[in-house]
C-alpha cells in the first residue's frame, strides 16, 4: 500500500500584509490577533476548498472556532463580524463560512509529487555539473 498523502498549504503573496483589508484589520484594536485568527481559519479551510466545516454536515460555530484557534469566544465573534464586513469571509446557506479568495492562496502537493519533484531537481543538477576531465 502506498503512503501517498496529500498536503495543502497557503501561498501568501509577498504583499499579502500590504493589502488594504489586512492593513485595515491590523490597524484595529486587537487587529494583530484578528490577523492571526484569519490565517488560522485559512489553514483550517484548506482541505474543504475554503469552507469552514468540521465535516460535510457540521459547520464550525464561533465556539468551535474559539477552541481551535485558542482564543476567547467574544474575540472570535468580533473577528468574524469584521471579516464579513471586509469581505474576507462569507456566510453560506448551509451555515458554513467560506473564506473569500481562498482559491488564490491554496497550494497542493502529495508525497509522491514531492518525490518526483526532488528526483527531477537532482537530475537537472547532475546535468548541470561539468564533466570530469572535460577541460583536459
Amino acid at each position: 500500500m502506498s503512503d501517498n498523502r496529500k498536503y495543502y498549504y497557503l501561498k501568501l503573496k509577498e504583499n499579502y500584509f500590504d493589502e488594504d483589508a489586512i492593513v485595515l484589520l491590523e490597524s484595529m484594536q486587537d487587529g494583530i490577533l484578528y490577523s492571526n485568527i484569519l490565517l488560522k481559519l485559512y489553514l483550517k479551510s484548506l482541505k474543504n476548498g475554503g469552507k469552514l466545516q468540521l465535516d460535510e454536515n457540521i459547520p464550525y460555530t464561533a465556539q468551535m472556532i474559539a477552541t481551535i484557534t485558542r482564543q476567547q469566544v467574544g474575540t472570535v465573534e468580533r473577528a468574524l463580524q469584521i471579516f464579513m464586513k471586509l469581505g474576507l469571509v462569507e456566510p453560506l446557506p448551509s451555515g458554513a463560512l467560506y473564506m473569500s479568495n481562498i482559491e488564490l492562496l491554496i497550494g497542493q502537493s502529495s508525497t509522491e509529487g514531492e518525490r518526483k519533484r526532488r528526483a527531477r531537481l537532482a537530475l537537472q543538477e547532475q546535468k548541470a555539473l561539468p564533466k570530469a576531465g572535460a577541460d583536459k
